[in-house]
């Protein structure tokens, strides 16, 4: 998608007014059952049930309209679309892995992902090797016949270090590894891992893509012969995503564009307030030059978004600073509106990369103004600075 024409090409994407009686936006199309003229078109609709409208847990018009603009937005040959991200994710991995394989998965993955390869993977006989962000050396000797998938998520959605994606596509390809990334900090606006040579993209459109907080979506970008492993996976495993998920998602990416230029400079904003701050002692923020990771950011990636982790020194009670806040909210997820903060310290499986003598923090910079955001973290290092 051309950066010149982004902005007006997200605004006609599942618009067609034509086909719906002048309705700007598509109606939502809430069916479970579809039926047939006749025999033919039924036995027809079976053998092609991927594609053709057959029963609605494997698409009906809504969803398919929607794996259609994301195959667009993604320039892929196919796409699925899930119940979330996580569904999106682990959907991939069983896909393509079997009992007596072996998954390499980067360390600072989503918590989520972790306990998936930790403990679910584990059940069906299937080793996961967690691997040190941009360690090479590390990877290479991880890799062995059995090896059937790396997974990447970059930049991490903690503490956003950045892998060297062209060198491990580079190892992947020599060994005919699949590669999966989740992108969901960058969106499609920011990164096409597909271009690069990634086989497998995904997106949860239940942060940024979405944008209000109010919905559950993943989506998987990729070829034609991997969408009919990971498309069958998703119909035996049961997932199913809403007609009105799909909706919500699409109703999003109008305004996707614009919304994370605003996440961006607000982020900008909050960065440099923070490095004044005495009490903060640590910033991870990838437009951050002094970041170790800020140059392999630039080599891939169009844009940033509104994450900040940083960490405070331990002088007081952390609830003196958390609950001192009004507009940022502790919750898990962004990529809605509203500001969030969320304690990291003992969230794994990155929280070993902390260091314990600090506090630390990842904050969601939202769509609010940056001066209340200011007054409002002002109010929570002056209280737990109180002696």
């Amino acid at each position: 998608m051309g950066k010149k024409q982004v902005e007006s090409k997200l605004i006609k994407l599942g618009s067609n007014p034509e086909k719906h009686h002048g309705s700007l936006s598509d109606p939502i199309y809430k069916t479970s059952t579809i039926i047939f003229d006749n025999y033919k078109n039924f036995l027809k609709a079976k053998k092609d049930r991927f594609n053709l409208p057959y029963y609605g847990r494997f698409g009906n018009y809504t969803t398919k309209r929607f794996e259609n603009i994301i195959s667009q937005v993604y320039q892929s040959e196919a796409s699925v679309v899930t119940s979330s991200g996580l569904s999106s994710i682990t959907i991939c991995l069983l896909s393509f892995l079997s009992k007596g394989d072996e998954v390499l998965v980067t360390e600072n993955c989503y918590e989520p992902v972790f306990n998936f390869c930790s403990k679910e993977l584990k059940k069906f006989g299937i080793k996961t090797h967690f691997f040190k962000n941009n360690n090479i050396i590390q990877l290479e000797k991880l890799l062995n016949k059995k090896t059937k998938v790396i997974y990447l998520e970059s930049p991490g959605s903690l503490n956003f270090e950045v892998e060297d994606i062209e060198k491990v596509i580079k190892i992947a390809k020599k060994r005919k590894i699949i590669t999966i990334i989740d992108n969901t900090w960058a969106t499609f606006l920011g990164f096409n891992p597909l271009k690069w040579g990634i086989d497998v993209a995904i997106e949860s459109c239940t942060k940024y893509f979405s944008g209000h907080s109010d919905n559950f979506c993943g989506i998987i970008a990729c070829s034609k012969t991997n969408y009919q492993k990971i498309k069958q996976t998703a119909v035996r495993m049961g997932d199913f995503v809403s007609a009105e998920s799909c909706s919500y998602a699409m109703r999003g990416l109008k305004t996707l564009f614009l919304r994370l230029k605003k996440h961006e400079s607000n982020a900008m904003v909050i960065f440099k307030y923070l490095q004044k701050k005495d009490s903060v002692k640590k910033i991870f923020f990838l437009p951050d030059k002094n970041n170790p990771n800020h140059e392999r950011w630039k080599k891939y990636f169009n844009n940033s978004n509104g994450l900040i982790t940083f960490a405070i020194k331990r002088n007081g009670n952390i609830e003196n600073f958390l609950d001192s806040l009004n507009l940022f909210k502790i919750g898990f997820s962004w990529g809605g509106y509203e500001s969030l903060i969320l304690p990291l310290n003992r969230i794994v499986p990155t929280n070993k990369n902390y260091m314990k003598r600090w506090y630390w923090f990842r904050i969601h910079i939202g769509l609010e103004s940056t001066n209340d955001m200011i007054f409002d973290l002002e109010q929570g290092f002056n209280n737990y600075e109180k002696k």
